[in-house]
């Protein structure tokens, strides 16, 4: 028999403790919670006549515990490392050079609110790629766990309803806006734009059956289910009807997206640290937690300073309308870096990301 390869096409190794975190931690994570909690509100609201909504800023515990560190989890990936600094030069360097650049710009009034529309456009746009090929590399990551390989068929029916939802998100980054009228009308856009959008839905919906049935043959030819990558998968397309159907949905969409990548780069911090020295479990534990609570000191500082500020001391110089444009443009900033920061480090083909993210399992004898 063949050696069994994952979706990154490498070997699949069997491991003894198949777990980033723990089994159930990373169930929960990685989609568990948020399967529990946007369908239940689903189910009453569309068949059960509930209300539902909710206003980010009600949330802001929240928002600084999850979705605070897992951008700042990132950065402390790339810039701990000199390697990874020289090998991703564009990460380090140049992006956040440039988005730093049109920031300036913005901040001395050049073309200021076209230059922030547009960082909020893009980076809506690039949150599509980020989503669903964060997904993408949960599969990958449950399915080698669980010693699963893929055929060509089985992944193609996977990735195919994740990348309708590329789209599905694409459209919603769009909505609302308009392009300009000399080039098509505004009815006949719209016209245009409702057609695409319930396509679209159609799409989702058979790839969605067809995900299903590659996780069924998956079940048939291994006698075994890799319950965190049906999971992980799952929840994708939940976060986005739960966006479409609940006013402020995206808030949860953003913690639920954070919570399932905050294991990983937490992972990749502890193997790099028991690998300097033997270590203790409580050692490790203290580890974690002294790391976690730095992203989450980081992540109030960088990214909820004012809004905390203004909780505190009142409104203050935060009232002047062109200082919190300018601070939702350095948010739309780090949020654009992130994203490409994570589609540079995080290569699963890559030995180095493998060794990193794989080394506190021990393999089993074959």
């Amino acid at each position: 028999m063949s050696e069994a390869l994952n979706p990154t096409g490498s070997p699949v190794t069997p491991f003894s403790t198949p777990a980033i975190t723990t089994p159930l931690f990373d169930t929960l994570m990685t989609g568990g919670l948020s399967i529990a909690f946007m369908g239940s509100i689903l189910v009453y609201v569309l068949f059960m006549g509930g209300r539902a909504g909710f206003v980010d800023a009600d949330w802001l515990t929240l928002a600084i515990l999850i979705n605070g560190t897992h951008f700042m989890a990132s950065y402390r990936l790339l810039y701990t490392s000199k390697a990874r600094v020289v090998n991703h030069r564009w990460s380090a360097v140049y992006v956040p050079a440039g988005l730093v650049t049109l920031l300036t710009f913005a901040a001395i009034d050049f073309h200021r609110e076209v230059i922030l529309d547009y960082l909020l456009l893009g980076g809506s746009i690039y949150l599509a790629w980020h989503y669903t090929g964060q997904t993408w590399g949960m599969v990958s990551v449950f399915t080698r766990l669980a010693k699963v390989d893929l055929t060509r068929f089985e992944r193609h029916s996977i990735r195919v309803g994740i990348q309708s939802l590329l789209v599905m998100h694409v459209l919603f980054a769009l909505s609302g806006r308009l392009p300009p009228s000399q080039i098509i009308a505004p009815q006949t856009y719209m016209r245009g734009f409702e057609i695409v959008f319930w396509s679209v839905c159609g799409i989702i919906a058979l790839s969605f059956l067809a995900g299903a049935y590659a996780f069924f043959a998956i079940r048939t030819r291994h006698e075994t289910m890799p319950w965190r990558a049906v999971i992980a998968w799952f929840s994708l397309f939940l976060w986005y009807p739960f966006w479409y159907f609940i006013p402020g949905g995206f808030l949860w969409v953003q913690l639920s997206h954070a919570l399932q990548y905050l294991g990983f780069p937490l992972r990749v911090d502890l193997n790099g640290y028991t690998q300097k020295a033997r270590r203790t479990r409580s050692q490790k534990r203290i580890h974690v937690l002294s790391v976690y609570a730095l992203l989450a000191t980081c992540g109030i500082l960088f990214l909820y300073g004012p809004e905390l500020a203004t909780r505190a001391f009142g409104v203050g110089w935060y009232s002047e309308t062109h200082l919190r444009m300018l601070f939702t443009g350095w948010v739309h900033c780090i949020g654009i870096h992130h994203y490409f920061i994570d589609g540079a480090l995080w290569k699963l083909r890559d030995p180095g990301v493998q060794s990193a993210l794989f080394s506190h399992l021990t393999p089993t004898a074959r």
